[in-house]
């Protein structure tokens, strides 16, 4: 969960970095900004693909799910999301405050917006559902190897993969299968982890705190580093799985820190765990609207304006994912009084 709401101010805060692939931009950069993002741009999302590999390898221990049962499970749990808000949310509002992003022809109009997000040409932080589809499905096929705890052999069939992905599908447009190579990668050390896990969990807390440290400073190497590194596909294939390692050390070591678990286990939390997705799922385009409503005045601040942004971006998402929890269970008890 703690992924989530980086991503969200990653996301915030993307209109001061030094970025590239980001259509929209404040016209000021930050280089406080650039290095802290470049630091979430290989930590948040794999720390997310690595607990869903964690997680989908306790989901074979426990359920015992065919091959075609967890393609199943994962069609309806990310693509039904993906054109369901895709149509209802992400095209119109897009279309309305013409955001011109990832995929989204410029000045798109709304058939062009639908063809394009029906594609998985645009799809702006969506992209998420279609990555996260395809790496389950891959590893779904190889579920008989993670059930007899085959690692080394599925490692090599992984690292094949991302290669082919890379090689061969990294023009093609469509579905977002050519970023899909580094978090296979991710995918697979959640579910090395998983296996390993006792083992993990009875490190002490100074040896976590050690490894957490050690790949905080490959990070900040990395960023530091990064204008003479070599922009070839493998870098990612090594400082993702370390980004998602740092942040997985990281929490388990505060799991050990006495009033934590208080944290943890909190109402306040417990309700955020069970709205997460929706969380996600809605919080574009709130990032584009404040910030665009807020530059002229905090510009020049460019972290004042990134967290004011992350603010109002939250409460208006939490207050938006309450109406339809409150619009949902109002319709749930209607049917039922009606049955």
């Amino acid at each position: 969960m703690c992924s989530l709401f980086l991503i969200i101010l990653w996301h915030c805060s993307l209109f001061f970095e030094d970025n590239p692939f980001f259509p929209e931009s404040s016209g000021i950069i930050s280089d406080s900004v650039t290095f802290v993002g470049n630091i979430q741009n290989v930590t948040v999302v794999a720390a997310f693909v690595f607990c869903s590999g964690f997680l989908f390898a306790l989901s074979l221990e426990k359920s015992q799910r065919s091959v075609g049962g967890c393609i199943l499970e994962r069609t309806k749990r990310l693509l039904i999301p993906y054109y369901v808000v895709g149509i209802i949310w992400l095209v119109p509002l897009y279309t309305l405050m013409n955001i011109n992003t990832f995929g989204r022809p410029e000045n798109a109009g709304l058939l062009e917006g639908y063809k394009c997000m029906l594609l998985g040409q645009f799809s702006d932080h969506l992209w998420f559902l279609w990555m996260l589809f395809w790496v389950a499905v891959f590893f779904a096929l190889l579920s008989p190897l993670i059930k007899k705890r085959k690692m080394l052999i599925l490692f090599v069939i992984t690292i094949v993969g991302a290669f082919s992905v890379d090689l061969f599908l990294a023009d093609f447009p469509y579905f977002k299968l050519s970023q899909i190579a580094p978090y296979l990668v991710c995918f697979y050390f959640g579910i090395l982890f998983f296996v390993h896990r006792e083992k993990l969990e009875a490190l002490s807390q100074g040896v976590l705190w050690i490894l957490t440290a050690s790949a905080f400073a490959i990070l900040i190497a990395y960023d530091i580093l990064l204008p003479q590194l070599p922009s070839h596909f493998t870098v990612f294939y090594v400082m993702r799985p370390v980004g998602a390692m740092f942040m997985f050390f990281l929490f388990l070591a505060l799991s050990k820190v006495s009033g934590w678990s208080r944290i943890e286990n909190s109402k306040t939390v417990e309700k955020l765990k069970y709205v997460q997705l929706e969380i996600y799922l809605l919080h574009e385009p709130f990032p584009y609207f404040y910030s665009r409503l807020l530059q002229p005045y905090l510009a020049k601040t460019p972290w004042l304006c990134i967290f004011a942004t992350y603010v109002l971006t939250l409460l208006s998402v939490l207050v938006l994912v309450n109406i339809f929890a409150i619009l949902r269970e109002r319709l749930w008890r209607r049917s039922t009084e009606q049955s």
